[in-house]
C-alpha cells in the first residue's frame, strides 16, 4: 500500500469504507492485471516446483503461514518448510503479504479465478490492523480439502505458525459478519 492510501485511511475505522477506497486504487488494479497475466509467484519457486499466487476453487481452505502480528525480517525457516510442502503437492497457492497487507493479498488471490473469501478476524488485534497492516511477514496459503490434514500435520510437526483464516467462496468477500461486496467490484 502506498503512502497516499495510508493517509486516506488513517482516521477511518469503517472497514467497508476502507475497502471501497481500496477498490478504486490504481496500484491495486495494476497488480491485479499483472497477476491475471502471470499468476505464478516466483518467490516460492524452487527446484522446478512453481506455485500460483491465486486461489483455485470454492471450498479450498485459506491459512496464514508464519507470523502476522509482528513483522519478522528473516522468515527463511518458514520458506524452507513451505518449499517442502509445495514440492510434496500439499499447497494450492502461496502469496507473499509483505508490503500489501492481508486484504490486498486476499483480493489479488481471488482476482484471477474471480472467487471470494469468507474469513474470521483475530480477537487479539483490531480488524483494521488485521486486514490492512502492510508490515506483514506471513504468507497467504490455500489448500484443497484432500491435502489439508497432511498440510496441517506437516506444519505442526515443523513448528511453523499456522493460522486458519477460512475458505474460498464463489465470489463474495466476507470477514465475520462484514461483507466487502464481490470480487468483481475490485477488478477495475
Amino acid at each position: 500500500m502506498n503512502d497516499n492510501f495510508k493517509k486516506q485511511i488513517a482516521n477511518i475505522e469503517d472497514l467497508v469504507e476502507i475497502s471501497s477506497i481500496l477498490s478504486e486504487s490504481t496500484e491495486l488494479h495494476s497488480r491485479i492485471s499483472k497477476y491475471i497475466k502471470n499468476p505464478m509467484d516466483h518467490q516460492f519457486a524452487k527446484d522446478g516446483h512453481e506455485i500460483k499466487m491465486n486461489f483455485e476453487k470454492k471450498s479450498d481452505t485459506i491459512y496464514l503461514l508464519g507470523e502476522y502480528r509482528t513483522h519478522i525480517s528473516d522468515n527463511s525457516s518458514v520458506l524452507e518448510i513451505l518449499y517442502d510442502a509445495i514440492s510434496q503437492g500439499m499447497v494450492t497457492s502461496a502469496h507473499n503479504l509483505d508490503k500489501i497487507g492481508l486484504f490486498c493479498g486476499l483480493i489479488e488471490a481471488c482476482s484471477v479465478k474471480k472467487v471470494g473469501f469468507d474469513i474470521t478476524g483475530d480477537a487479539e488485534i483490531s480488524d483494521k490492523d488485521f486486514l490492512f497492516k502492510d508490515k506483514n511477514s506471513a504468507i497467504l496459503i490455500s489448500v484443497s480439502a484432500d491435502k489439508e490434514g497432511k498440510f496441517v500435520d506437516f506444519m505442526y510437526n515443523n513448528a511453523i505458525p499456522l493460522t486458519l483464516l477460512g475458505h474460498v467462496t464463489k465470489g463474495q468477500l466476507r470477514m465475520d459478519d462484514t461483507s466487502f461486496g464481490f470480487i468483481t467490484e475490485y477488478l477495475g
